[in-house]
């Protein structure tokens, strides 16, 4: 009897905890769900996207453009600003008459509430036009038509640390070439002959002189 009792408050218990489970993961896919839907205005039957421009303060709310950036490999990056942190991914759409160029984008590292957006590099001055559609959904929640002012530059950053690492390390031998000395000759010194003066013999070569008194 105390066993069939045993058996059953574990059913009892195992059944509450999947019960549980089942109900996190539903609440937790509504609040997913949540922001999609509140990104589009809705009138009547119609839906109204969000108006894609330049960021400034009357923009600082909603989702807008903060800059154009390039590459060093040639392609171009779009900067977001999210009105949150929770906003959902998406991709992006930019149409050059009759072109039209998708680009990828990710949520950036630093700024909970920037996207990036990753793609083939349009010319500043022309007229574009932007879909911001949801990764999820494939719904349109922002679109703009406007030229690209400028585009940024991305220049690699120079670091330091070799330079300073080879001049406080070990010396780097410089090499140098090895000069064969000359052979050396005795070259006898020569000896100076004094000249312009005549050469006399030996006086003792001369006869005796007879001495007159």
């Amino acid at each position: 009897m105390s066993s069939d009792t045993s058996t059953n408050r574990t059913r009892l218990i195992a059944g509450l905890a999947i019960l549980t489970v089942l109900l996190v993961v539903v609440l937790y896919s509504l609040i997913q769900l949540l922001p999609h839907k509140q990104e589009r205005l809705l009138i009547g039957h119609r839906t109204i996207p969000t108006t894609l421009s330049y960021c400034d303060a009357q923009h600082s709310n909603k989702l807008c453009i903060v800059a154009f950036t390039q590459n060093l490999d040639g392609s171009m990056q779009v900067i977001f600003q999210t009105p949150r942190s929770s906003y959902p991914v998406f991709v992006l759409q930019i149409q050059n008459g009759e072109r039209v160029s998708t680009y990828e984008c990710q949520r950036t590292e630093d700024v909970d509430t920037g996207m990036i957006c990753t793609g083939e590099m349009q010319i500043p001055g022309q007229m574009l036009q932007f879909k911001v559609l949801s990764k999820l959904t494939g719904s349109i929640l922002a679109e703009g038509e406007f030229a690209i002012i400028g585009v940024a530059l991305i220049t690699p950053e120079v670091e330091e640390t070799a330079t300073i690492e080879g001049l406080a390390g070990t010396a780097t031998e410089t090499p140098t070439e090895t000069l064969t000395p000359a052979p050396r000759f005795n070259t006898p010194t020569p000896t100076r002959t004094p000249t312009g003066l005549p050469s006399y013999p030996n006086p003792t070569s001369y006869p005796n002189l007879t001495t007159y008194p």
